[in-house]
């Protein structure tokens, strides 16, 4: 009999999917996975997220747990009265951000704690109260967990600066989607005519604005589609650029199927320069020329990608269709196979074990 692991998570089960939910999906393999998760009340931006044999808990909280210390404090009661349950049945609790440590703290005893550091949650923009909460939520955090499973080596680095014990952190990188993005044949960009960009994801302040109007403006014959939940007025008007609604997960790869070219168009800040975009490796499954801004933890992707520096550089690179052709298919699979979300379930689960023992 597999043992019990309860993934407390602070993405909605709704929205699109991320490495909780392929992490819930890939440790089903190890163990019998329930997930707790709060329910947005942005509920227009949610999809509909399969949950084959995974039991699912949702949290109830009232709004503003982003913009205010005292509504936060009062979540993270309420929180903790609703998962309580979930925790006490599992053998193994595994937590995605630091906000979700007085969710668990009062069930959890001494059951194996793994801290899934997926982001560096106090470099979102919050209120200063907030932040300062989840800061000493995060130690308490980082000291009482068995094992700390970064996505990124920079994640590792700033563990340690703010008090992770030795010798408990790995490195679990975010993966590929074997099944909703299988290797689609190469297609370089067209030396002339009309061009499509894409992308896919949350639409939020990390996306780089400012560089997406500087194409469409200057290279008329470019248009940019951005596809998901979230909040992007600024761009909303603006010709050349059109903003569509969250698609299943499993349809991406089909609603991708016109598009020219991949763009991840993130602003280089303290957040992004953290994460390992899981729209990289979707995106070069997808077999298209990927263009990407720039930061140290995406140099590894280097042969797939072609990197911009700034909105003038961006520009050029479409201006002269210079971006680097795609791989040929077997390149690309070869280099994502060790990568799927069931390799990363397994490197987290060795992990695990290791923390147990």
């Amino acid at each position: 009999m597999k043992p019990r692991l309860t993934l407390v998570t602070h993405v909605d089960w709704g929205h699109v999917r991320q490495r909780p939910h392929q992490l819930a999906d890939a440790l089903g393999a190890h163990y019998e996975v329930s997930v707790v998760f709060p329910v947005s009340r942005k509920r227009a931006d949610v999809v509909e997220n399969a949950a084959v044999d995974l039991p699912l808990a949702r949290v109830w909280r009232v709004p503003g747990s982003y913009r205010s210390g005292l509504v936060a404090r009062a979540n993270a009661v309420l929180a903790g009265l609703q998962c309580a349950s979930a925790i006490r049945s599992a053998s193994v609790v595994v937590v995605t951000s630091p906000e979700l440590w007085p969710w668990i703290a009062g069930a959890l005893g001494e059951r194996t704690l793994v801290y899934d550091c997926m982001d560096d949650a106090l470099a979102f923009d919050q209120h200063p109260e907030v932040r300062a909460l989840k800061a000493k939520w995060e130690q308490r955090l980082l000291q009482r967990s068995d094992a700390i499973i970064c996505s990124s080596d920079e994640l590792v680095g700033r563990a340690a600066s703010r008090g992770a014990r030795p010798g408990r952190t790995t490195v679990v990188p975010n993966g590929w989607d074997d099944g909703a993005f299988p290797i689609a044949a190469s297609r370089a960009l067209p030396r002339d005519g009309p061009v499509e960009l894409l992308y896919f994801g949350t639409l939020a302040p990390w996306l780089d604005s400012n560089a997406l109007r500087a194409v469409v403006t200057t290279l008329p014959e470019i248009t940019v589609r951005l596809i998901g939940p979230g909040d992007c007025d600024e761009l909303r008007d603006v010709k050349g650029i059109r903003i569509e609604p969250p698609v299943e997960h499993a349809r991406l790869a089909l609603a991708a199927v016109s598009a020219h070219a991949l763009v991840l168009p993130f602003r280089v800040d303290e957040l992004t320069r953290a994460v390992d975009p899981v729209k990289l490796y979707e995106y070069i499954a997808l077999g298209k020329p990927v263009v990407a801004s720039h930061w140290p933890g995406l140099d590894r992707f280097g042969g797939f990608v072609t990197f911009y520096h700034d909105a003038e550089h961006l520009v050029d690179l479409l201006r002269s269709r210079s971006l680097v052709a795609p791989p040929p298919a077997q390149t690309r699979a070869a280099f994502l196979a060790p990568q799927s979300w069931r390799a990363r379930g397994a490197a987290m689960h060795d992990a695990i074990v290791r923390a147990s023992h």
